[in-house]
C-alpha cells in the first residue's frame, strides 16, 4: 500500500510553480498578465522597442523561488517533489539565459 502525504503548507509550492507559469500564458484575447503588469507600469517589454531580452521573464522568476523554498522546507507535503524538481530546473535555465544576454548582448 502507497504513503499518502498529507495536503500542507508545503502543497503551496505547486501554487506557486503554477502561477509562474500563468504570468507568462496568453489567455484568449492575448491578454499576458506580465505584459499587463509592465504596461500599468510604464516599463518597456523589450530591450530594444520591439525585440531584444524579454523583460516580464523575469517576472516568473520570484515564484519559482519561492516554489523552490517553499518545497524545500516543507518536504514532507504533498506536491513538493515535483515543484522541486520543476523550480530547480526553470530558476537553472533561466539563470543560464540571463548569463547568455549578459555575455552575448544584443546589436
Amino acid at each position: 500500500m502507497a504513503v499518502r502525504k498529507k495536503i500542507g503548507y508545503g502543497s503551496f509550492a505547486l501554487v506557486f510553480l503554477v502561477t509562474g507559469f500563468l504570468i507568462q500564458w496568453k489567455f484568449g484575447n492575448e491578454l499576458i498578465i506580465s505584459h499587463s503588469l509592465f504596461n500599468v507600469l510604464g516599463l518597456d517589454i523589450y530591450s530594444n522597442g520591439t525585440d531584444g531580452f524579454h523583460y516580464p521573464f523575469l517576472t516568473s522568476i520570484p515564484f519559482w523561488l519561492l516554489a523552490l523554498l517553499v518545497s524545500k522546507r516543507n518536504s514532507n507535503d504533498f506536491g513538493t517533489l515535483v515543484s522541486e524538481r520543476v523550480s530547480e530546473l526553470m530558476l537553472a535555465l533561466s539563470v543560464i539565459v540571463i548569463i547568455g544576454v549578459l555575455l552575448i548582448p544584443f546589436e
